[in-house]
C-alpha cells in the first residue's frame, strides 16, 4: 500500500462502498481479491466464458486461444481504437478465436450495448491495482480504483484527500499515460476521474501525454442549476451508478474519427442533459397525431452543439418508432462540413470504404429523395434546408413516415416559410432546433410589445418550449468556451474628427453658423452623438480607411495571433444595399500590396471567400473577375489548381488552411476575408481573432463573436479577439445589448425581465490585467527572496508556483494586448516594478528550479504538489549565444586577473542574464559554480589574456575536476574509499555515468547492490561522517542505498 495515505485510502474505501449501494437493478460488485494484471485477465476471461458458453460448448478456452483474445485487446493503441473495439458493430462489440482441435472460428460477445444496465452485464470495482512497469527503468504504479464492464477496465479513478486539487490526481495519471501504464488489459480505458471529497472532474482518455489537457476535465453540473457538483456522493450517484456510467463511456462519448486527429471525447453534463431530454421527448411523440414540435436546444454557440445534434440524431435512429432522421443544416455552404464531422463521429462508418456507417450525404434533389424513399435502412440524411424546401416546392414530394428533423442553427434556418411547406410535405415528422443565438421577439425583450410593431416569427414558433438551455455566460464560467476581449476603433481619429469632420459637416448642414457656434456644438456632443453624426461614406468603399485597417492588423499582428500560432478572420460589409463584394476585393488587393511593401517574415498568407455572382445584376461580372483573381494568387501561394469550376473545393479548402486541419505540415492561411461565408456554423479552435469592419448586432453579433472562443490551450489562448473599426461607441453598444439578450436564460421565456448587463464575458483592460500583474509580482517577489531563489519550505514553493502559475495568465493575456510594445518588455516590467534581470531569473532559472523539485517529489506519496510543469512566458527574451558566453567568460577571467574589479563586476551583470536564461541546467550550474571560482581565485591553469575557446575548455576541466572530488567526498562520507577494485571510485563514476536521471537503474546488474556488501563490513571505521558511524548494519544499507540514488540524481543534475 502507498505510504503516508491513510486520509485517502478510508476515502477510497467509502467510495467503493458507496459505489455498491447505489443505482438501479444492477450493482457494482467490488472484487477485493483482484490486484494483479493477471487477475484482472483471468477474471476477464472467466466473464467472457460466462457470457459466451453458446459458443464454447462448455469448452473453456486454453491458453492459447485465449491469447488471441489477448493480442486483440493489447493491439488497441490508442483511446479511439479502443472506443471502436467496444462499439463494435451496430453496439456488439466481438472477438474471433480459432480453436485448437479443429481450427473453427469462434465469434465470442465482449459487449453488447442493448444490455447496458441489465442482461449478462457485469458491473465491477476493483483497487490498488499494482501495475509492473512497461517502459525499462520506470517505477511499479498503483492505481486506485478502476471500473470493469464485463471484466475489462472502462473507468479509472484517482482519489486525493480534501486539501488537494484534482490536478495532482490528473498529473498523476498523465505520468501513467507517459510511462505506457494504460496499455495490456488497461487499453480498453475511456474515462479518468480525478477526485477529492469536494472537487470531481472527469475526461475522456488522451492518445498520449502530449495531449493531455486538462482543459477538458470536466466538472459534472446540477441539471436545474447548471451549477458544478462538488460533493462526491452526489457525483457517484448522478455519473457512476448503473446505468449511468456505462451509458457515460458509450452512449455519450464520441468517437471522433476526424484524419490526423482521431480521439475519444466524452459528453459534458449539459450535453447529456440536452439529449436525454430531447430522447424522452422523441419517445413519448405520438407521430401521427402530436404536435411536431417538440422543442428547441439553446447551447451558446462554441459549446458543443455539432457533439450534442449528432449524438441526438444517431439514438433517434435507433429508436423503434422513428424511421428515419433528418439534419438541416441552413445553407449549402455547411453540409460538406457537417457530413464530414457527422461521419467522423458515427462508429458504424469505416473510413477504409465508402457507403459505410449511418450518416448520408445528398447530392442532388433526386438522390435525397431516393435516400427518403429507401426503407428499413435507420440512416441519417445530411441536407440542406433549402435543397429539402426544393423538393416538396418543386417536385411534390410528401412522405408519411416518422421521421425525426433536426435542425442545426435553428436561428437561420427558419426564415420565409421554407419550415412551414416542409413540415406540411412531412405530417408524421416530429421536429427539434438545436441554436446558439435564438430568435427572440426583439419588441418584447425588456419592454412591453409597441401595438404596431411586426410579428417576428420566434425560435418557439417553430420547435416549441425549450428543451434545455446553456448560455454564453455560463459557459464561460464553466470554461467550456472563452470570453472575449474586444477593442473598439476607428480609423477617423478623436483629433480628425472634432478639428476636421464635424466643423465641415455642420458647416454644410448649417452655413450660416460661425465657427465659435460650431465649436460650442461639437463641445456638447457625446461619443454616442459623434458616431450618429458619421457617414457609412467614411467607411465604405474608402481606400483610404482600408488601408489603415490593414495597416493597423500588420501592425499589431505578432501580438494578437500570438506570433502566428493562430489565423483570424475580416468581415466587412456594405450598407444601402449596396454590394459588399468590391469592398471585400478592396482588402484582398491591399494586402496583397501591403505584402510586397513587407519583408517576407511580415507577409501574411491571406485569402478571400464568397460565393460566385449568378444574380445577372450590375455587379455580377466584376464580383466573378475578383473571385477568379483571387483564386489565381490562392493557387500560386499554395501550388493547387483550383478554377471557376472548382469553387466549392476552393472554399473547403480555403477553411480548412484557415482552421489548421491539414496536418502539421500543411502550410496555413493566416487571415481569410468574408462577407457573411463562415460567420457561423464554422468551427476553428485555432481562430483567435476576429476582425470586424461592418455594424453587427443581436444573434449575428454574438455568432461572429464565437467564431473565435473555441476553448484551444488556454495557456496561448486565453480569450477570443474581437476588433471592431467602425463606429465604436454605437458598436459597443450593440455588443452590450447582444451580451445581455443572450447571457440571460431569461430571455427565452414571453416578456422575461432580463438581468443587467452580464459581467465576465468580455475580458478587462489593459491597465487593470497590468494592475493584477503588480499585486502577483509583489508576491513573488517576497516568496523568492527578491527574485534570488525557490524558497525552502514546500508550502512556500506551493504557493510559488500558484503565483507564477497566475503570472503566466495574466502575462499571456497582457502580450496579446494592443498596448503592449514587444519591442521594449521594459516599459511593462517598470510598470509592475521587475527588472529585465527579474524577470529572466524568474522565467528561467527559478522556474526551472521549481519544476525540478517539484518533480522530483512528484511520486505516490506526494499530496502536496500541483501539476509540475510551468510553461514560463517570457518578455524579456535573452538569445543564448554560447560562444559569446565564453568569451564573455575570458573578459571576465582577465579582468580578474589584472585585477579591474569594476570591469568584472560589469561582466559579472552580462553573464547573469545569461544564467537566468540558460535552459540546459547542468550547463548553467557549471558556468555559476565557474563564475564563482574565478572570484574566488580557485581556478588554475590558463594562459592569459584568456581567448573565448580557451575559457570554454578551463570551465570544462574545472567542472570535470569538481565532478571527481564531489565523487570522492561522497565516497569519504560513507566509507566507500577502500573498497576492492571491482567497486572502487571508477567504477562508481560509471555507474553514475550510465544512470538517468530519476530512473531506477543502478542495481540492474546487482553492481550497488556488491557494492553496499562490501562497504557494510568496514563504514564504521572508513567513513568519515560520524552520523553513517553510528546507523546500525540494516540501516546503513537502506540509507546508503537511497543516498547513492539521490547522489546519482544530483550529479547528473549538475554534470
Amino acid at each position: 500500500m502507498k505510504s503516508n495515505n491513510s486520509a485517502e485510502l478510508a476515502f477510497e474505501d467509502e467510495l467503493i462502498e458507496y459505489l455498491q449501494h447505489v443505482g438501479n437493478t444492477k450493482q457494482w460488485k467490488y472484487a477485493a481479491d483482484i490486484k494483479t494484471t493477471s487477475q484482472l485477465w483471468a477474471n476477464f476471461k472467466k466473464i467472457l466464458e460466462q457470457n459466451n458458453q453458446d459458443k464454447l460448448d462448455g469448452k473453456p478456452l486454453s491458453d492459447t486461444e485465449f491469447n488471441q483474445v489477448k493480442q486483440q485487446i493489447e493491439g488497441l493503441n490508442n483511446p479511439y481504437k479502443a472506443g471502436m473495439f467496444l462499439y463494435g458493430v451496430g453496439g456488439k462489440s466481438q472477438v474471433a478465436v480459432s480453436r485448437d482441435e479443429d481450427g473453427k472460428q469462434i465469434i465470442l460477445t465482449v459487449f453488447d450495448q442493448v444490455q447496458i444496465g441489465g442482461g449478462n452485464t457485469v458491473y465491477q470495482i476493483v483497487n490498488q491495482i499494482q501495475r509492473d512497469p512497461v517502459i525499462s527503468g520506470k517505477k511499479s504504479r498503483r492505481f486506485d480504483v478502476t471500473l470493469l464492464i464485463n471484466g475489462l477496465p472502462i473507468i479509472q479513478i484517482e482519489e486525493k484527500r480534501d486539501s488537494i486539487s484534482t490536478d495532482k490526481a490528473f498529473n498523476q495519471m498523465r505520468q501513467y499515460l507517459d510511462e505506457q501504464q494504460y496499455s495490456g488489459i488497461y487499453s480498453t480505458l475511456q474515462i479518468i476521474v480525478g477526485m477529492t471529497p469536494n472537487e470531481i472532474r472527469y475526461m475522456a482518455l488522451p492518445n498520449d501525454a502530449d495531449h493531455f489537457n486538462t482543459d477538458f476535465a470536466f466538472e459534472w453540473q446540477d441539471e436545474k442549476t447548471n451549477r458544478p457538483i462538488h460533493d462526491w456522493r452526489l457525483f457517484a450517484s448522478k455519473v457512476l451508478s448503473i446505468p449511468m456510467a456505462h451509458q457515460l463511456a458509450t452512449n455519450y462519448m464520441i468517437l471522433d474519427g476526424t484524419p490526423h486527429h482521431q480521439m475519444i471525447k466524452v459528453m459534458r453534463s449539459y450535453q447529456v442533459y440536452a439529449t436525454r431530454r430531447v430522447m424522452d421527448k422523441i419517445r413519448s411523440h405520438d407521430f401521427e397525431a402530436g404536435d411536431q414540435r417538440l422543442g428547441y436546444v439553446w447551447h451558446t454557440t462554441g459549446s458543443g452543439k455539432t457533439i450534442s445534434s449528432f449524438k441526438a440524431a444517431w439514438l433517434a435512429s435507433r429508436q423503434p418508432n422513428v424511421d428515419k432522421v433528418v439534419f438541416l443544416v441552413d445553407r449549402v455552404a455547411l453540409t460538406n462540413q457537417t457530413v464530414a464531422e457527422y461521419q467522423a463521429y458515427d462508429p458504424d462508418n469505416d473510413p477504409e470504404r465508402t457507403g459505410g456507417g449511418v450518416v448520408m450525404d445528398t447530392a442532388n434533389v433526386f438522390d435525397l429523395s431516393r435516400k427518403l424513399k429507401k426503407k428499413k435502412d435507420r440512416s441519417v440524411i445530411v441536407t440542406s434546408t433549402q435543397k429539402m424546401a426544393t423538393l416538396v416546392r418543386r417536385h411534390k414530394y410528401t412522405d408519411q413516415q416518422h421521421i425525426v428533423f433536426i435542425v442545426d442553427e435553428a436561428h437561420r434556418s427558419t426564415s420565409g416559410d421554407m419550415i412551414k411547406d416542409i413540415k406540411k410535405a412531412f405530417p408524421h415528422s416530429a421536429w427539434v432546433g438545436y441554436t446558439g443565438t435564438p430568435v427572440f421577439d426583439e419588441e418584447t425583450v425588456n419592454k412591453p410589445k409597441r401595438k404596431d410593431a411586426a410579428k417576428v416569427i420566434t425560435t418557439r414558433d417553430i420547435f416549441g418550449d425549450p428543451l434545455h438551455i446553456y448560455t454564453i455566460r455560463e459557459a464561460i464560467a464553466d470554461r467550456n468556451v472563452l470570453g472575449f476581449k474586444v477593442d473598439f476603433q476607428t480609423t477617423l481619429p478623436k483629433e480628425t474628427l472634432e478639428n476636421e469632420y464635424l466643423p465641415k459637416f455642420f458647416k454644410k448642414l448649417n452655413p450660416s453658423w460661425t465657427d465659435e457656434q460650431i465649436k460650442e456644438r461639437i463641445k456638447n456632443l457625446t461619443p454616442a452623438d459623434m458616431d450618429d453624426l458619421i457617414q457609412p461614406s467614411v467607411y465604405d468603399n474608402n481606400k483610404e480607411h482600408v488601408r489603415l485597417v490593414v495597416e493597423d492588423i500588420y501592425k499589431y499582428w505578432p501580438n494578437r495571433s500570438n506570433h502566428g500560432l493562430y489565423s483570424a478572420m475580416l468581415t466587412t460589409h456594405v450598407g444601402g444595399g449596396k454590394a459588399s463584394t468590391p469592398m471585400a476585393m478592396m482588402y484582398f488587393d491591399e494586402f496583397q500590396r501591403q505584402n510586397k511593401l513587407r519583408p517576407a517574415d511580415q507577409h501574411l498568407k491571406v485569402a478571400i471567400t464568397f460565393s460566385q455572382d449568378t444574380t445577372n445584376g450590375d455587379n455580377q461580372l466584376e464580383n466573378n473577375r475578383g473571385l477568379s483573381r483571387a483564386i489565381e494568387a490562392y493557387n500560386a501561394e499554395f501550388g493547387t489548381n483550383f478554377g471557376a469550376d472548382t469553387v466549392k473545393e476552393y472554399t473547403e479548402d480555403v477553411t480548412n488552411r484557415l482552421a489548421r486541419n491539414l496536418g502539421d505540415d500543411a502550410v496555413n492561411l493566416d487571415l481569410v476575408i468574408v462577407v457573411d461565408q463562415l460567420l457561423t456554423g464554422f468551427n476553428a479552435p485555432m481562430l483567435n481573432t476576429l476582425y470586424v469592419d461592418r455594424t453587427l448586432k443581436g444573434a449575428n453579433l454574438i455568432q461572429a463573436y464565437s467564431r473565435t472562443n473555441r476553448v484551444q490551450d488556454m495557456d496561448q489562448k486565453p480569450f477570443g479577439r474581437i476588433v471592431n473599426y467602425r463606429w465604436p461607441q454605437h458598436s459597443e453598444d450593440l455588443m452590450n445589448k447582444a451580451l445581455t439578450v443572450y447571457a440571460n436564460r431569461q430571455s427565452a421565456a414571453v416578456q422575461g425581465e432580463l438581468l443587467d448587463k452580464p459581467a465576465g464575458i468580455v475580458e478587462p483592460s489593459y491597465e487593470e490585467l497590468v494592475d493584477e500583474l503588480k499585486d502577483n509580482v509583489k508576491k513573488i517577489k517576497e516568496l523568492t527572496g527578491n527574485f534570488d531563489d525557490v524558497p525552502k519550505s514546500e508550502s512556500a514553493q506551493v504557493e510559488l508556483w500558484h503565483q507564477m502559475h497566475e503570472y503566466n495568465h495574466l502575462m499571456v493575456k497582457i502580450k496579446q494586448d494592443d498596448k503592449y510594445d514587444e519591442k521594449h518588455p521594459e516599459k511593462l516590467l517598470a510598470k509592475v516594478s521587475m527588472t529585465k534581470q527579474n524577470e529572466t531569473a524568474l522565467t528561467g532559472r527559478i522556474a526551472n528550479k521549481l519544476n525540478r523539485l517539484i518533480s522530483g517529489r512528484g511520486n505516490d506519496n506526494d499530496d502536496d504538489m500541483p501539476i509540475p510543469s510551468l510553461k514560463m512566458q517570457h518578455v524579456n527574451d535573452v538569445r543564448v549565444n554560447y560562444d559569446y558566453i565564453e568569451e564573455l567568460l575570458a573578459q571576465l577571467a582577465n579582468q580578474l586577473h589584472r585585477g579591474d574589479e569594476a570591469g568584472a563586476k560589469k561582466t559579472h551583470e552580462q553573464l547573469q542574464s545569461y544564467t537566468n536564461a540558460i535552459e540546459d541546467e547542468k550547463y548553467a550550474a557549471q558556468l555559476l559554480a565557474f563564475i564563482k571560482a574565478l572570484f574566488d581565485r580557485a581556478v588554475q591553469g590558463g594562459v592569459y589574456p584568456l581567448q573565448g575557446k580557451d575559457a570554454g575548455k578551463l570551465m570544462r576541466s574545472f567542472a570535470k575536476g569538481s565532478e571527481s572530488n564531489e565523487i570522492e567526498r561522497f565516497m569519504q562520507k560513507w566509507g566507500l574509499m577502500d573498497l576492492t577494485d571491482g567497486n572502487n571510485r571508477k567504477n562508481i563514476a560509471r555507474l553514475i555515468q550510465q544512470h538517468t536521471l530519476e530512473h531506477d537503474d543502478l542495481d540492474t546488474q546487482g553492481e550497488l547492490t556488491d557494492i553496499i556488501k562490501e562497504a557494510q563490513n568496514s563504514y564504521k571505521t572508513a567513513a568519515h561522517d560520524k552520523d553513517v558511524k553510528n546507523l546500525r548494519k540494516v540501516q546503513y544499507r537502506n540509507h546508503l542505498r537511497q543516498a547513492f540514488n539521490d547522489f546519482a540524481d544530483l550529479m547528473k543534475r549538475k554534470y
